[in-house]
C-alpha cells in the first residue's frame, strides 16, 4: 500500500526493520509492505502507528497465553473497545491489572541489605569492618533481612507505569490512573533503562500479582525498541506479530500433546547430512521415549495473492526425511484452507493448517488441538 511519508519517516520504519518500504514515482510516496511489527513508534518527531488486523482483544488473549503457557486473562478482562489501538489498549489492561493486584496495598517482602550503623542489626561482617574501619567500633558493618516493599514484584510494576506515561496515545483517565499506581509504589525502584527486567517467579506469596505482572513483562519488552540510523531515531512500543503467533502456537500445542505423553521441544537442533556440515532447526518437534514422532513448523506471513511458499514444502520435505516421518505439518496465520493432505513423489505428506485469527480464541485453541491429535496419530515413513 502506498502511504504519503516523510523522508526520515520511510528511513526510520526501513532501517528498524519493522517494514519493508520502497519508494514511488510520487514525491514522499512510499510502497509500504511486509510489516512485521504492531503498535507505536516514534521516528523523527512523528508518530506513527501500525494497526494489528489481529483485533486487539485476541491478540493480547494469545499474548498472555503464550508467556503464561495457559489463558492468565482472557478477552472480557479488558474493557477497551474491539477497535482500539494497541497501546492505548495496553495501558487500559495494565492499568486494570494492576490497579487490582495493588487494592490491598503493595507486596512486602525481605530483601538482604548491607548498612554501616551505630548498633548491631543482623550479621556483624567482621571482614568488612576491619578492611573499611581500620578497627574503629563504630559505625558498625551489618548485614540484615528487611521487610519492605521494594521488591521486584513492586519494581516490575512500576516500571511499566513509568514508561507506559511516556508513550503517546495513552488517553487522559488511563494517565491518571497510572500516576495513582506511581504514587501508590513510592519508594520502590525504578528498574533503568537497558538493564534487563528480572523474572519473577510466580508463588503463593505473590498469586495476586500474576496478571499484573505477565501485563508488566508485555510493556517492558515491547518499550525497549530504540533504534538509530544516522540522524533517525525510532523508538515506542512494538510488538512482532510472527513472535506472538509462533509463541502462542507453540504454547497451545505444548499443551494440547500433553494426554499423549512425550514431550514438544522448540527449535530441534540436528543436520541433515552425513558430514553433519547442514545444520537443521525445526520449529517445534514431538519426541516420545527420545524418537521424534511428529515435525510441525510455524510460518505467520504467506506469498502473494495467499499462495503458499514452495521453499516451505521442500524445508518440511526435507525435515521428514530426515526424521524418518511420514508426515509433516505446517501452521500458517493467513491464506485459504487447503484440501487434505500435499503427497509428495516418494516422499511425506505434508498437511498445512492455518490458524484463523479472526475467530474466538477458543476456537483457535480448538485448530490446535485438532493438529495435535493428527500429529500424535501418524506413523514412521516406511524404511
Amino acid at each position: 500500500m502506498v502511504h504519503r511519508l516523510p523522508r526520515a519517516v520511510a528511513v526510520g520504519l526501513a532501517t528498524a526493520n519493522i517494514a519493508t518500504v520502497a519508494p514511488t514515482l510520487g514525491t514522499d510516496e512510499y510502497r509500504v509492505s511486509g510489516v512485521r511489527k504492531v503498535g507505536v513508534v516514534r521516528i523523527a518527531g512523528h508518530t506513527v502507528w501500525l494497526k494489528p488486523k489481529t483485533p486487539v482483544r485476541r491478540l493480547f488473549a494469545m499474548l498472555g497465553y503464550a508467556r503464561a503457557g495457559s489463558a492468565i486473562w482472557t478477552e472480557d478482562d479488558f474493557g477497551f473497545e474491539e477497535d482500539d489501538d494497541l497501546v492505548p489498549a495496553l495501558a487500559y489492561a495494565f492499568v486494570r491489572l494492576a490497579s487490582r493486584a495493588l487494592a490491598g496495598g503493595p507486596l512486602r517482602g525481605y530483601v538482604t541489605r548491607e548498612d554501616a550503623l551505630p548498633l548491631v542489626r543482623g550479621r556483624w561482617r567482621i571482614g568488612d569492618q576491619l578492611t573499611r574501619r581500620g578497627g574503629q567500633p563504630l559505625p558498625v558493618e551489618v548485614s540484615f533481612d528487611d521487610y519492605v516493599e521494594d521488591i521486584v514484584e513492586n519494581q516490575v510494576l512500576l516500571t511499566a507505569a513509568t514508561r507506559l506515561l511516556r508513550l503517546p496515545g495513552v488517553p487522559a483517565d488511563v494517565l491518571g490512573a497510572l500516576r495513582r499506581i506511581v504514587r501508590v509504589l513510592d519508594g520502590v525502584s525504578v528498574i533503568p533503562v537497558g538493564v534487563p527486567v528480572p523474572v519473577v517467579r510466580a508463588d503463593r506469596r505473590n498469586a495476586r500479582y500474576s496478571s499484573a505482572l505477565a501485563s508488566a513483562s508485555l510493556v517492558l519488552s515491547g518499550s525497549s525498541v530504540e533504534q538509530r540510523a544516522g540522524s533517525v531515531v525510532a523508538s515506542g512500543f512494538l510488538v512482532d506479530m510472527w513472535s506472538v503467533f509462533e509463541d502462542f502456537v507453540s504454547a497451545a500445542l505444548r499443551e494440547a500433546f500433553k494426554p499423549y505423553g512425550g514431550v514438544l521441544v522448540s527449535q530441534y537442533q540436528s543436520t541433515l547430512d552425513v558430514e553433519r556440515a547442514v545444520k537443521i532447526a525445526p520449529d517445534l518437534v514431538w519426541l516420545v521415549d527420545g524418537e521424534v514422532r511428529a515435525c510441525i513448523d510455524v510460518k505467520y506471513k504467506v506469498e502473494k495473492h495467499g499462495q503458499y511458499p514452495n521453499a516451505d514444502l521442500y524445508q518440511m520435505a526435507a525435515y521428514c526425511r530426515r526424521l524418518g516421518l511420514a508426515e509433516g505439518w505446517l501452521v500458517y496465520a493467513a491464506g485459504e484452507v487447503p484440501s487434505g493432505a500435499l503427497q509428495v513423489i516418494a516422499g511425506p505428506a505434508v498437511s498445512r493448517t492455518v490458524v484463523q485469527l479472526n475467530l474466538p480464541f477458543t476456537d483457535m485453541k480448538q485448530q490446535i488441538s485438532q493438529l495435535a491429535r493428527g500429529a500424535a496419530s501418524s506413523t514412521a515413513a516406511p524404511s
